[in-house]
């Protein structure tokens, strides 16, 4: 399989997984006040809980297993309406309906700036657009509210592999695998020039 197919399959598996943890919830009748990201020391403490089990699995079934509860926290909105347009850009991307999902994840990041799957998700449209230097702004918007989001850091390394930015894509792999030692890009990462781990 040629390389560039190989990284631009693995980013797509990856981003994808958060298509089918979303679910949707009832839009709010009336518009809800801008919301903030849910920052609460309950929020946190689920968070930090997440990836100890996470760095702890010791098998591959163990850690699809907290990565699953780990997408769905990520992918659980602050409030119904975000909440809402995030099921509104899911339902558009499942229609290929790029457009229309950037549509939906331009007011959702407008209602929750901290959101960071918001940016997440669009860094994935973005991506599925052929519109990778975008998508990796998307992608730095997305680590600067959630520097553990693994995934979000394999698709900026995968970009940059596809780049032929072999040295940043490594470091970025390195980083996710550091925060998932599961990664299921681990695959790309070097240990020596042209050397699969």
């Amino acid at each position: 399989m040629p390389v560039r197919l190989a990284l631009t399959l693995a980013l797509t598996i990856t981003l994808a997984a958060m298509l089918t943890l979303s679910g949707g919830a009832p839009y709010a009748a009336e518009p809800d006040p801008p919301a903030a990201a849910d920052k609460t020391q309950d929020a946190q403490q689920r968070r930090a809980a997440l990836f100890s089990e996470l760095a702890a699995a010791k098998t591959e079934a163990d850690a699809r297993a907290v990565e699953a509860r780990i997408w769905e926290f990520w992918l659980t909105a602050p409030d119904a309406q975000s909440q809402q347009l995030l099921e509104d850009s899911k339902q558009a991307q499942l229609g290929f309906d790029y457009r229309g999902a950037l549509t939906a994840l331009g007011k959702l990041i407008a209602h929750a700036p901290d959101y960071a799957e918001g940016h997440n998700q669009r860094a994935y449209v973005l991506f599925l657009m052929g519109a990778y230097g975008e998508s990796l702004q998307a992608i730095e918007e997305t680590l600067k509210r959630e520097p553990k989001h693994y995934g979000a850091l394999a698709g900026k390394g995968v970009i940059l592999l596809m780049q032929g930015k072999d040295e940043e894509g490594q470091a970025a792999l390195r980083q996710a695998h550091k925060v998932n030692p599961w990664l299921k890009e681990r695959g790309l990462i070097t240990d020596t020039p042209g050397r699969r781990i």
